[in-house]
């Protein structure tokens, strides 16, 4: 399950083909910051897609290809364009430094480096993606479940259907809505209708196995999951067991027809994009058939 709280280990990146420099600089962090090195651009860029740093040092002048250019392509992918780069350069023209700036980069240093003035800038950098990253944790997180809210799955699904086309595998998304659940804050009162979400919001992450399964407040009642990496039958699978987890809770609901216990509705939608696809399309899918369970009798799952 994605979590937006789990403090990690920070890392920088560096990459650069000259080892004195990447020596210098484990040598000034090793104490405090995993570093991670990689010597030429393409190494460099399956590093910081895979590993996900936070700051990256990059030389401008790496043999397999430009510093601009794995710039360029960092700020290109979703899983590293939000990474501060700071620039390391020889040349000192004004020139290179612009454009160092205008693909993104936060600082520009010229060699040779001055250890203590390096060290106090990352330091600098550092701190202040900290403290963005708690603002942003806070902006993305619903107050009251304590899970990801709807901002923060707009991102992410958006993320995860970028990646899902570019290395061609499945993904899922699971529209899940608490049935009559006006009817539920009506008769037993907003205080434990705030309790319910709750006790249904831990149920469903119960479920979730995987890292990058995400579970998120939709909005009032409805929540969502996206699955990566999940094809129809897998997300089935697991929406079954969800709905079936939340009838077990047994939370009384006199107004639920029939049963008399609170019940959920859920609509799946898989695909594998091709590019053709719109991401609010397949957003539209598994939404109709949310609405096609609840239309049927809710306490179902529609595909």
């Amino acid at each position: 399950m994605l979590q937006t709280s789990v403090p990690k280990q920070e890392t920088i990146l560096v990459i650069d083909d000259d080892q004195i420099t990447v020596d210098l600089i484990i040598t000034m962090f090793t104490t405090t910051t995993t570093v991670l090195t990689a010597l030429n651009g393409e190494t460099g860029l399956a590093t910081a897609s895979n590993d996900k740093p936070d700051l990256i040092i990059l030389d401008a002048l790496i043999p397999d290809m430009g510093g601009y250019d794995i710039c360029a392509r960092l700020k290109a992918m979703p899983e590293t364009e939000n990474i501060p780069v700071i620039f390391l350069s020889t040349n000192k023209q004004t020139e290179d430094e612009l454009n160092a700036l205008d693909l993104g980069a936060i600082d520009f240093i010229s060699k040779p480096i001055v250890p203590e003035i390096l060290k106090a800038r990352i330091k600098n950098h550092m701190s202040q993606k900290r403290d963005r990253d708690k603002l942003e944790m806070m902006s993305a997180v619903d107050a009251l479940t304590a899970v990801p809210n709807r901002r923060r799955f707009d991102e992410y699904l958006d993320q995860e259907w970028r990646r899902a086309i570019r290395n061609k595998y499945p993904l899922s998304l699971l529209m899940l809505d608490i049935d009559h659940f006006k009817s539920y804050n009506d008769t037993y009162g907003h205080q434990k209708g705030d309790k319910c979400l709750w006790a249904v919001t831990r149920e469903i992450e119960r479920h979730l196995r995987r890292p990058s399964d995400m579970v998120a407040r939709y909005g009032g009642e409805e929540f969502s999951v996206i699955l990566p990496d999940t094809p129809s039958s897998s997300a089935f699978e697991l929406a079954r067991r969800i709905w079936s987890g939340v009838g077990n809770l047994n939370i009384e609901h006199t107004g639920a027809p029939y049963v008399g216990h609170l019940t959920i509705s859920i609509g799946l939608a898989s695909t594998i994009p091709d590019g053709e696809q719109k991401l609010s399309q397949f957003i539209e899918i598994a939404d109709k058939n949310l609405y096609k369970s609840k239309n049927d009798g809710r306490n179902r799952i529609t595909t």
